[in-house]
């Protein structure tokens, strides 16, 4: 292996992801969330193993192995679990954005042939009329934990009950399942930029070879915090899925509202956001500096800081305390990607004591195609593409821009009962067409400068 990668464990399957997270690392915390009262609630390694062969055993005495289970909701342990045992029992998952309209969420429900809806507490006065326009729909449940009532209806905290009485009653239909790695496990929704939403198929090898290929790039330190959406590609694959398969902490923030909050309370060494919230981050930083009539002494600090590390002085942990104080203490590492991140941006955060690292990927790809890492930092580019897969640039111009095309284990089934899109989407020597514009530069970096247009020949 390439000398700028790092060694990494392939697995086969999330089975194996969940069964390596609790062999290795045990009674530590692997996920930390809050309930409405802002009460933390820490689960190990270990419980969630557990708790996701207690939701899996549920799931398949409710017959829904082969099935089509959509989740529509907040970033959760609740959510982490009905995703994890629902794919490792041999259903399909259909990941759902939460801020769509009803209509909007009506028309993916059916266009996936979702056959059960687990959903979130804050959906609950959306879900009646969901029923009512998705006739195929048969099991419905509320996956918000530390919640005493539901009103009555199936929640995720009785499933837990009566998968844990089956497993106690020698119930092994969960222990001796086995699902295939090249088989269809998760539709996920992308309308692109052009035009109606497409279903992605993607299967279990997909998502572990991002992880293999992430932690191939990174060292990541101890303890991170979700921003993002968790039914985005990003979000799940690659930090929630990241996390497990690294031994890592993962504090979810409840809401865009409490960033700041929330920082504070979890403390985490890393976070991955998207460019328009890192760029938010950097203009509040100077925001408050103004405010507090700093602004002159930030400029200076930061002059001065650049001056000294060219002769091996590093004082930004000095210099600029308080500011890392104001985002939990401890931040050190951003990872962004989903857009073109400003080199200005990421540089200015870089000479402050936060390594920002942009990466390049697609919904089709799982998302992760390359990215910058601490061994491998171009400004400007995505990096280097990640161990397995491989890029390619289709019909270069004269400056070497083409189309980005993509092959390797990270790349989609297709797109669900769509075979005509599928067709289009890839090269009859089996290449996915991203269609972004982009050249390989200096040492092997690929630059996305563009999208490829939509040409109407007469």
């Amino acid at each position: 292996m390439s000398p700028k990668y790092y060694a990494a464990e392939r697995l086969r399957d999330l089975s194996e992801l969940l069964e390596r997270g609790e062999r290795k690392f045990g009674d530590q915390v692997v996920f930390r969330d809050l309930d409405r009262s802002r009460t933390i609630h820490d689960h190990s390694f270990r419980e969630l193993h557990q708790d996701v062969a207690a939701l899996g055993t549920a799931l398949l005495d409710r017959g829904l192995s082969g099935r089509h289970v959509a989740l529509i909701g907040d970033s959760s342990y609740g959510y982490v679990l009905c995703y994890l045992a629902a794919v490792t029992s041999g259903a399909i998952v259909v990941p759902i954005d939460r801020e769509l309209t009803k209509d909007e969420m009506v028309v993916l429900l059916n266009k996936s042939d979702a056959d059960a809806l687990l959903f979130s507490d804050s959906l609950s006065p959306t879900v009646p009329g969901l029923l009512e326009s998705c006739p195929r729909i048969g099991m419905v449940a509320n996956m918000t934990m530390y919640q005493r009532d539901h009103d009555g209806g199936l929640s995720i905290t009785d499933l837990l009950k009566s998968g844990r009485a089956l497993l106690e009653q020698g119930d092994r239909r969960y222990a001796n399942m086995t699902t295939d790695p090249d088989a269809m496990c998760a539709i996920l929704f992308t309308s692109g930029t052009t035009g109606a939403n497409k279903g992605v198929m993607l299967s279990q090898r997909n998502l572990t070879t991002v992880v293999f290929g992430a932690f191939s790039l990174y060292r990541f330190p101890p303890v991170s915090m979700s921003v993002l959406p968790i039914h985005h590609s990003y979000e799940f694959n690659l930090h929630v899925l990241g996390c497990i398969y690294g031994g890592l902490t993962l504090c979810f923030n409840d809401s865009l509202m409490h960033v700041g909050k929330n920082l504070l309370e979890f403390r985490p060494d890393m976070t991955l956001m998207v460019p328009m919230i890192v760029e938010s981050l950097q203009k509040t930083i100077w925001r408050e500096a103004t405010r507090n009539h700093l602004d002159k002494h930030l400029r200076y600090g930061l002059w001065y800081s650049n001056l000294i590390r060219k002769i091996g002085i590093d004082a930004r942990h000095y210099f600029f305390k308080p500011i890392v104080r104001s985002l939990g203490g401890n931040l050190k590492m951003i990872i962004s990607g989903a857009a073109p991140l400003n080199p200005v941006v990421a540089k200015e955060m870089s000479d402050l004591g936060i390594a920002v690292y942009n990466g390049y990927g697609i919904t089709e790809c799982a998302p992760l195609i390359s990215a910058n890492c601490p061994r491998f930092n171009v400004p400007g580019s995505v990096g280097i593409p990640i161990p397995g897969v491989e890029i390619r640039i289709a019909e270069p111009d004269s400056e070497g821009n083409g189309e980005i095309q993509v092959r390797g284990d990270n790349v989609m089934l297709g797109y669900y009962n769509d075979p005509v899109a599928t067709e289009q989407t890839f090269t009859p020597d089996g290449w996915f067409k991203t269609g972004d514009l982009g050249h390989i530069g200096r040492r092997g970096a690929l630059f996305v400068t563009g999208r490829k247009k939509n040409l109407i020949i007469l």
